[in-house]
Formats: C-alpha cells, sequence, structure tokens
C-alpha cells in the first residue's frame, strides 16, 4: 500500500516512536492521564466527607501531578500522529482542536496543582478547576474517538481489518 496517498497517509506510524501500524501508542498513553485526573476528582469528593481529609488532598495533588506527566507523553505522541493528517481536511481541523483542548485541560490542571501546593486541604477553586479540567477531557476524548473511528486516523485500513474477519481456513 502507498502510505503517502492522502487517504492511508494518517493510517501509518510517522516514527517508530508512535507505535506500529495499527497500534498507535497516543491511545495507550492516554489512559494515564485520564485515570489519574478522574481519580484525583474521585479523591477530592472524598477530602469533602472525610473527618481528615488531608490523605485525599495529598493524593488528589500526587494524582494531578501524575496525569500532568502521562499527559506530556500522550501530546508529543498525539503530535506525531496528528503530523500525519494531510493539512486542509477535516480530519486535521479535528486533530487541532483535539490538541488545543487537551493543551488547555493541562493548564487548567497545572493551575489546579499550583493551587494545591503547601497545603493540607483542596481550596475549592482547585477543584472547580479539576472538574473543568474533565469537562474538556470529555469533549477532547470524544474528539480523538471521532479521529480514529470515523476519519480513521492510525487505524488499519479496511482491507486489514476484512482480513480479521475472514473465515478461518
Amino acid at each position: 500500500m502507498d502510505a503517502t496517498a492522502p487517504l492511508t497517509k494518517a493510517k501509518y506510524p510517522r516514527s517508530l516512536i508512535a507505535g506500529p501500524y495499527g497500534h498507535p501508542f497516543h491511545a495507550i498513553a492516554i489512559i494515564l492521564p485520564i485515570g489519574a485526573w478522574v481519580s484525583a476528582s474521585v479523591f477530592d469528593v472524598l477530602f469533602l466527607t472525610a473527618d481528615d481529609g488531608s490523605a485525599f488532598a495529598l493524593g488528589a495533588r500526587i494524582l494531578i501531578a501524575v496525569g500532568l506527566l502521562g499527559a506530556v507523553v500522550a501530546a508529543i505522541l498525539g503530535l506525531i500522529d496528528w503530523s500525519s493528517i494531510p493539512k486542509g481536511t477535516a480530519a486535521r481541523a479535528t486533530g487541532s482542536t483535539h490538541m488545543v483542548i487537551n493543551f488547555i485541560a493541562m493548564a487548567i490542571y497545572t493551575g489546579s496543582l499550583v493551587l494545591r501546593l503547601d497545603t493540607d486541604v483542596v481550596p475549592t477553586l482547585a477543584m472547580i478547576a479539576s472538574f473543568i479540567g474533565l469537562a474538556l477531557l470529555s469533549v477532547s476524548g470524544w474528539l480523538g474517538g471521532k479521529l480514529a473511528h470515523t476519519y480513521g486516523v492510525r487505524v488499519a485500513t479496511e482491507t486489514t481489518q476484512a482480513e480479521g474477519l475472514e473465515p478461518l481456513p
């Protein structure tokens, strides 16, 4: 298959770092920041309900920091995949929007983390910021799904997919 054709270019990895054909590492890497940030929000709620919520405040702070580190890795991998999408296409525009929303979410989580430093409590503004970050991640995740499932970015070609649905000999 010609990996430079506009319809297939975005299906092939631009670099080995991005993962092999049909198995993009970006889709794996996003699990860490999403899981960490959702868990941090759960810890924020537990902080509100606990008699002494300092352990939950610390846990949320650590989870946000872990999520930010994971988000940097996911962003690098996503940028590599995005750079393979032909310019001037709906997929490229969707990818650009997906990326900008994720960078905004990362900035919001960074702000939430800064507000949490040097305290055993969860400041209200920090908690609100985290929930706004989750809302943005939900929108961005929907766009990421559109990139993969509607536009087929970094998804194997239909010919390759059909091989898996053929009856075994």
